[in-house]
């Protein structure tokens, strides 16, 4: 029998203890384990069987109320295809049918067919996709005539968007800490007030939006959070930007996180960012 139950601090070492080599690199469970468990706006579940530590998921509430995360998804190697992994999803959506959302959201890397049909299986449906780049090597800086947007350019920033292939590809969507939440008005007006948000073009031709503070314990890391133009020289202008702040404020890194469109991935490749990996932002309506 499957018992899924809130996390206590006295679940860490048994659950890290199969968390340890999820991935290639290892894992980032030990990273979050602290901020996922004290998280004022979720829960951290473990699930049980015969007396045995055998899974791990996190739920959060999305700012908007309207979207609920899921993510961290793990289950002890000698326990897979057994239902953990359902059992847990369906006490994350319980949690976000509570807090009266409409829909739920994750992330599945592109590679894990597994994670895939699991996610399918339980009424999900991937609606975008993601690349994931990473450089830490210090690139040539590079002209720019990109710039912070401001708050009297609002309007035209949604105007652009709304026309924008790459909006409707990225679900109208950005991410924030690995969580994909909606790219509207109320959080693109946010946005361009803590001065996040740049632009290349009169009238507006690409955007990016920017993440100065990296996440988790990772603080001194930059990120592009959303990136959009179908226009190689504002691509290249958006970048250059990026790429000059991280240069100017020696970030330890540079992250890119976007729509994985050819055009786009291209440039980002030229400049010598590698991409570390794609993931499918997968959404299902919840009964709410």
């Amino acid at each position: 029998m499957i018992a899924v139950r809130n996390a206590t601090q006295g679940d860490r070492d048994d659950i890290l203890s199969f968390c340890a080599n999820t991935f290639s690199w290892g894992d980032y469970i030990e990273q979050v384990w602290d901020l996922w468990l004290h998280d004022s706006q979720g829960k951290l579940f473990v699930a049980e069987t015969e007396g045995k530590k055998v899974g791990l998921a996190h739920v959060a509430a999305c700012p908007d109320s309207k979207d609920t995360w899921l993510e961290g998804v793990r289950v002890h190697p000698s326990h897979r295809r057994s239902g953990l992994a359902s059992a847990l999803l369906g006490r994350m959506l319980e949690f976000g049918e509570e807090k009266g959302a409409t829909r739920a959201l994750a992330i599945v890397a592109k590679n894990n067919a597994a994670s895939q049909r699991m996610m399918e299986r339980n009424g999900f449906s991937a609606i975008s996709e993601w690349a994931y780049y990473s450089t830490g090597d210090r690139i040539d800086k590079r002209s720019s005539n990109a710039r912070l947007a401001s708050a009297d350019e609002l309007d035209a920033i949604l105007e652009y968007l709304e026309a924008s292939r790459i909006y409707e590809l990225s679900a109208k969507t950005y991410v924030k800490a690995w969580h994909w939440y909606a790219l509207d008005h109320a959080s693109l007006k946010a946005l361009v007030s803590e001065g996040r948000v740049v632009i290349s073009g009169t009238p507006v031709a690409g955007m990016a939006v920017l993440n100065r503070r990296g996440y988790w314990n990772r603080k001194n890391i930059l990120q592009i959070v959303y990136l959009d133009s179908q226009d190689e020289k504002v691509l290249g202008n958006l970048l250059a930007f990026a790429t000059n702040l991280y240069l100017d404020e020696k970030y330890e890194r540079l992250h890119v996180l976007c729509q994985q469109d050819e055009k786009m991935t291209s440039i980002i490749e030229g400049l010598e960012i590698q991409e570390s990996e794609q993931f499918l932002l997968y959404s299902k309506v919840l009964n709410s």
